[in-house]
């Protein structure tokens, strides 16, 4: 294989990170954990994977494959097909639209910035369950993803930079 051909195919591996990190991120979420109803409780990875690369990368994680992840975890959760993928591309749209103020800032502005989307997304997958199930969902499930979410971002952040540093120069 000739050098032009071999630096194309790494160029667009590297590009493929994001896209692919939100995949496996789908994946972790729905990694079997002994405890009662994990499900419900489990953080939303893939809504920290997107918005780290929403802010850092936004170029290299297009709309419709953030579409796409979000089918792929829906399947994966036996969630309503589309809430998830509605929702990732709801929130990586917005995130893409702002990124100019958070981008560059304090990694504390970073954090406070995903709590509040990460609590608007919370409470309306909360809103779209209870409305779909056709009862009161109790909020405590919700409420708890919300803190786990939200406190392992910092770890999420760290292990997607890593990738970036690591894997994305020159891309």
């Amino acid at each position: 294989m000739s050098e032009p051909i071999q630096r194309a195919i790494d160029r667009a591996v590297r590009r493929s990170f994001p896209m692919a990190t939100a995949a496996v991120a789908s994946l972790a979420g729905v990694i079997a954990v002994p405890a009662p109803d994990y499900n419900q409780i489990a953080p939303a990875f893939t809504l920290i994977a997107v918005y780290c690369w929403s802010v850092w990368r936004p170029g290299l994680l297009p709309l419709p494959g953030v579409f796409l992840v979000g089918l792929f975890e829906d399947l994966l959760r036996g969630l309503p097909l589309g809430l998830t993928a509605l929702m990732l591309l709801a929130a990586a749209g917005f995130v893409q639209s702002q990124r100019g103020f958070v981008f560059g800032r304090s990694f504390t502005l970073f954090w406070l910035v995903f709590g509040l989307l990460t609590i608007v997304w919370m409470a309306v997958e909360w809103l779209a369950m209870s409305l779909l199930l056709w009862q009161l969902l109790n909020p405590d499930a919700a409420v708890f993803r919300y803190l786990l979410t939200f406190g392992l971002l910092p770890v999420g952040a760290a292990m997607l930079l890593f990738v970036q540093r690591s894997g994305m120069q020159n891309v």
